[in-house]
């Protein structure tokens, strides 16, 4: 997509992409307009940013371009310099988005992170390979954290149930982090028994806040399509059967279908009093 720079006195129409002159440039970014106008005799002061906090709310931040003469205020959000590599995203672009959920008996819980989320045993990931590849993905209200994720082997064979694998980045130690959160409360438990669910939708039915994009009230939009939170694949249940690798850049877990039984042994977790009082006594 083709860019124009910065100049005075210009009138710019919705959705042009401008790029500061040389000497305002900052960060690589580019920005967007939102609301159409004329330009203003002074460049504006560009942020290095996209996005900031307030009051605790994250969002894009907006820049304003003021032309007093012809009572005009120009306005834009910023975009990644990587924007041309976002805008031809498929509306139909597979979205691949997983979740964690933990036994609260066995694993603990998640420390109520993010707080939005209003969750206590629930983790949300993506792994960046389709859209928003450095930052988090909204989906039906909730935040998905980027981390970078390998999943194999969820396609059914004929008389035979898959049995998934998921490689998760541990480059940051995050994993590791949970694991040791999980074994405090289970000993070498590696959140055997925590469920794994892939959830699948397409780009044009995200959630708004998503992208830069505004409509004339300055409200998110989604350019590819119309949100709709109920828009997925039927969703597909595992539960972790074991951790196969740990080490400093990764960890594999080997997962399970939830009604796939064979060569399961009972009890799969060790059994103690906190959790089964009556082990030790006799009753005659």
């Amino acid at each position: 997509m083709s860019t124009t720079v910065w100049s005075a006195n210009t009138s710019l129409s919705v959705n042009t992409i401008v790029a500061p002159t040389e000497s305002k440039r900052v960060a690589g970014l580019f920005f967007k307009v939102t609301v159409a106008g004329t330009t203003g005799a002074s460049e504006p002061n560009w942020p290095n940013t996209i996005k900031e906090t307030v009051n605790g709310v994250t969002s894009y931040i907006t820049v304003y371009d003021t032309n007093t003469t012809a009572n005009s205020n120009v306005q834009y959000v910023p975009l990644s310099a990587v924007f041309s590599d976002l805008q031809p995203i498929n509306p139909s672009a597979i979205i691949e988005l997983f979740i964690l959920k933990l036994v609260t008996v066995l694993h603990g819980s998640n420390d109520g992170l993010p707080p939005e989320n209003n969750e206590t045993n629930i983790y949300r990931f993506h792994n960046g390979s389709n859209l928003n590849a450095n930052t988090d993905i909204i989906w039906a209200n909730k935040r998905y954290f980027r981390i970078p994720i390998e999943a194999t082997g969820f396609a059914y064979q004929r008389g035979q149930l898959p049995r998934p694998k998921i490689v998760v980045s541990n480059a940051q130690g995050n994993m590791s982090t949970i694991l040791d959160a999980v074994n405090k409360i289970t000993t070498g438990n590696d959140l055997t028994g925590a469920t794994v669910t892939r959830v699948r939708t397409m780009a044009k039915f995200l959630d708004a806040v998503n992208f830069p994009n505004r409509d004339e009230n300055n409200n998110p939009v989604n350019p590819l399509g119309t949100p709709d939170p109920t828009a997925e694949f039927k969703r597909q249940i595992f539960v972790v059967d074991r951790k196969s690798v740990e080490n400093r850049e990764i960890v594999e877990f080997e997962l399970a279908a939830s009604t796939d039984m064979a060569g399961v042994r009972a009890p799969k977790r060790q059994c103690t009093r906190a959790l089964f009082p009556s082990i030790g006594t006799f009753n005659q």
